[in-house]
């Protein structure tokens, strides 16, 4: 099962844009890496409300 979509936004914050909103569907987490430089440097998950607007999900990094 798919839980989740996760996507880079370059040069840009870990945040939905508009148009990640208006093609996102409810019941799924979308991870979001801000890439600066070419280097992941931050991520957020976040999900679809059913007002159609996008709130932060909490994130656990495990290192294996």
């Amino acid at each position: 099962d798919i839980i989740g979509i996760y996507h880079s936004h370059p040069d840009h914050p870990a945040v939905p844009s508009e148009f990640d909103r208006a093609i996102a569907w409810q019941q799924y987490s979308y991870i979001i890496v801000a890439v600066e430089e070419g280097k992941a440097c931050d991520f957020r998950s976040w999900s679809l409300d059913e007002h159609h607007q996008f709130q932060p999900e909490e994130t656990i990094m495990i290192k294996g």
